[in-house]
């Protein structure tokens, strides 16, 4: 598709950006359209990936990427530009409207071959910015007034800028750019990029906590597809929190108990990787019958970080007054109820810390989710892990709340009670399906997982 030549003016009225063309590109993030840019200032070529309508748009996610074909193209670990360039794809894609830009400034600005020649040099034990003033140039040779004057042709107005980096945010408002606020894209380090982080941080002033790239990370890194849509859901201004529905099923489908998660039909690598996703949501939410049958509890801080908060859905509060979510130093339990509810019970389970909270009902006379997943959102929890059993399996489905799903299938016969025993489709509803479906093996376990789209 030719797209129109509107354009910025440089000092000397020729032209700063042209547009030559625009086509649509779908990734696994999302559909974007990829504009083509022709410029005077440095006969480059430099790129445009939007999603959505951003012309007039206020408060834009947008990303300014440098080139890197080390880390961009085969995933060097010498750098954090890959996956950087893959999060800010993820946010964007996860965002009603954004841009990310791609310039042309590979190794910041000094080119590719100065760029190995660099690594090199740091090789041989002198830092990035050594390895640069070594060869001649500045630590910093980007200008990011391609950008700025790309951002004025695709006509956004406002930008929320995805960096760790003061300076370009500082630059882009000297070139006229509204950054209204900046979205952290901070990816954690690794033995081969520590130092080039630390580097960053301490001589160029970017903004990083220098987290450790856990070894956990590494043995789940199949689910990196929920990861970025849960980043993406983070730095995004939805008003729903983000629901993941994990549960374990044998062949036939079945569950072990009705309120079970089936830990004990899992090995010992699925159940870590249920811990692992439990310390990345805000908060697992368990119906009733779970802490019935299992009582369950979920230490403060397990293998791979806080544990989230405990919900439970209860409509007439039967939940046991020593459970063991009510003991520990974690953060008491949310229980979720309706008007069905005993008002004693409720003071009870109040005095010994659990915040109770009154929803109404469903048509069913289950609790509302959706106005549980509302009440949960203004207490600040953006992401939900749905275990439960099959009930509050079938309900999340029924009601279309789900936004990942993270199945394990276990090579075992057991009959019994369905994970899924509703209909998932109707007449004014399709069928359900997972969206981009992916397979990973776990010793025996088979990890099903995708995205599920709400309607």
């Amino acid at each position: 598709m030719t797209q129109r030549s509107t354009s910025q003016q440089s000092s000397s009225g020729q032209p700063m950006v042209r547009n030559v063309v625009r086509t649509r590109i779908p990734t696994r993030h999302g559909e974007f359209m990829l504009y083509y840019y022709e410029n005077r200032p440095d006969n480059k070529e430099h790129l445009a990936l939007v999603k959505g309508d951003v012309e007039g748009a206020l408060d834009v996610p947008v990303r300014v990427h440098s080139e890197c074909l080390t880390g961009d193209v085969f995933g060097s670990m010498r750098c954090d530009c890959g996956d950087q360039l893959d999060r800010a794809l993820a946010i964007i894609g996860g965002s009603e409207c954004g841009v990310l830009l791609y310039l042309r400034q590979e190794g910041r600005g000094i080119g590719l071959l100065k760029k190995l020649q660099a690594y090199n040099l740091q090789d041989q034990g002198l830092d990035t910015v050594e390895a640069n003033l070594r060869l001649g140039h500045r630590e910093d040779e980007r200008d990011y007034g391609i950008a700025a004057a790309i951002l004025k042709d695709l006509k956004v107005h406002s930008v929320r800028l995805i960096t760790n980096n003061p300076r370009k945010i500082g630059e882009l408002r000297e070139l006229g750019v509204d950054v209204t606020e900046r979205i952290p894209i901070e990816i954690p380090f690794n033995a081969e990029n520590e130092g080039y982080l630390r580097t960053k941080a301490r001589k160029m002033q970017h903004l990083l906590s220098l987290r450790m790239n856990a070894e956990e990370s590494t043995e789940f890194v199949f689910i990196e597809p929920l990861l970025d849509r849960l980043e993406a859901h983070r730095q995004s201004e939805s008003a729903a929190p983000f629901v993941t529905l994990a549960y374990a099923q044998s062949l036939d489908g079945s569950i072990a108990l009705d309120a079970g998660c089936g830990d004990e039909l899992r090995s010992e690598r699925a159940v870590r990787l249920t811990d692992f996703l439990r310390a990345r949501h805000d908060a697992l939410l368990l119906g009733i019958n779970t802490v019935l049958s299992d009582d369950p509890q979920l230490p403060p801080v397990g293998e791979f970080g806080p544990a989230p908060r405990a919900v439970v859905l209860d409509k007439t509060l039967r939940f046991p007054l020593d459970a063991r979510l009510l003991s520990g130093d974690g953060g008491k339990p949310i229980i979720i109820t309706t008007e069905e509810a005993p008002p004693e019970r409720m003071a009870e389970l109040s005095e010994r810390g659990a915040q109770v909270v009154v929803t109404g009902k469903n048509e069913h006379g289950m609790v509302d989710l959706r106005a549980t997943l509302q009440v949960l959102r203004g207490m600040g929890l953006r992401s939900i892990m749905v275990e439960g059993g099959g009930a509050v399996i079938n309900c999340f489905l029924r009601d279309r709340l789900v936004d990942y799903c993270v199945i394990t299938v276990t090579p075992k016969l057991i009959g019994g009670v369905k994970a899924v025993s509703e209909p998932c489709q109707s007449v004014d509803r399709p069928l359900l399906c997972i969206d981009k479906c992916h397979y990973h093996a776990l010793d025996n376990d088979i990890i099903v997982h995708g995205a599920l789209e709400r309607t």
